[in-house]
């Protein structure tokens, strides 16, 4: 599914963003993890890509529910979305020709390989911040399904 230009403008690399999302996923026991992120970008207006920079949990329950949910949450913009759809990680050392929902390993991991050419990871916040701050890979969610939840139309279907 394609996404909305408002929700892509929200998500793009920019060189100051004050946006944190949150990525949900569970195991197949249904036990939540949740991971904000900083850093965020779209590729092929229906991908989310984030770095995955100390996703230990996360990777698991990939492994066991690939079922993600990207949640963004400023509602004083008017940006309280919630996407959802099948989620991956491509980590380093995977073939080029690695495929996850269309997505190549090659073409992520060549773009967004190394994220801090993009974005400086020093803007990380001392509380979130691992104590070794390392690419590991990307996550990719590829959107499904996409909510809203403000206060006054709350888990209304937007696309």
């Amino acid at each position: 599914m394609k996404l909305p230009k408002e929700i892509i403008d929200v998500l793009k690399i920019k060189e100051s963003d004050d946006l944190t999302v949150y990525l949900t996923t569970s195991n197949v026991d249904g036990k939540c993890n949740v991971i904000p992120s900083m850093f965020t970008d779209v590729y092929d207006d229906e991908f989310i890509l984030m770095p995955d920079l100390f996703a230990v949990k996360t990777k698991i329950n990939l492994n066991e529910n690939r079922v993600g949910v990207v949640t963004i949450a400023h509602p004083a913009d008017g940006r309280t979305w919630v996407l959802r759809g099948p989620c991956g990680h491509i980590e380093w050392g995977v073939p080029d020709n690695y495929s996850f929902q269309g997505v190549k390993a090659g073409v992520v991991l060549k773009r967004w390989g190394d994220w801090e050419e993009k974005e400086a990871f020093t803007a990380l916040p001392e509380e979130v911040k691992p104590s070794v701050v390392a690419q590991r890979g990307v996550i990719v969610l590829k959107v499904a399904e996409c909510f809203s939840f403000d206060a006054e139309e709350s888990g209304r279907k937007i696309i």
